[in-house]
């Protein structure tokens, strides 16, 4: 049986390519999600390529295991439905991820398996092997080493 892979985090299948950089624990971030699929709809699939890359910032201290939750949500049977419902959930809970100023309060005493539980809890999805792929390793890879590259590096099932 083949490793499962991540699917790629993109939308539409139109010529022009929107590509926008996500860190899932950012309220800023969290608007601009909110206004994607709306802006896909009214733009048309077959207009433009919407592409999400998520971008960890090392402030936001669970933006990493935010990340390869969301990325292991796309290597399960939901692919990126999966992933999207990961990202909706997250940005509309977004407090239980952070930490008060990036530095202190609640979540400092939570570790990296809770915050995964949470996101399984919110989305009933079971992460946990999916988590652990080497497939999520390569896409978090990618998705940290964005510079200037096209679709057709991304990682693809052999």
């Amino acid at each position: 049986m083949a490793e499962r892979r991540c699917e790629e985090l993109g939308w539409g299948r139109g010529p022009r390519l929107f590509e926008v950089f996500l860190e899932p624990t950012c309220p800023h971030c969290a608007r601009a999600f909110g206004k994607l699929m709306p802006l896909l709809e009214r733009v048309g699939e077959e207009r433009v390529t919407l592409r999400i890359r998520l971008q960890s910032q090392p402030w936001h201290l669970f933006s990493g295991v935010v990340s390869r939750a969301i990325l292991a949500a796309s290597a399960t049977g939901g692919g990126k439905a999966a992933a999207w419902q990961a990202m909706a959930q997250v940005f509309a809970h977004r407090e239980e991820f952070v930490c008060t100023d990036h530095c202190s309060g609640p979540n400092l005493e939570v570790s990296p398996a809770e915050m995964l539980r949470r996101i399984e809890r919110l989305t009933g999805l079971d992460l946990d092997e999916a988590f652990r792929l080497e497939a999520v390793t390569t896409a978090v890879t990618w998705h940290a080493r964005y510079a200037g590259r096209t679709a057709s590096t991304f990682p693809r099932a052999s």
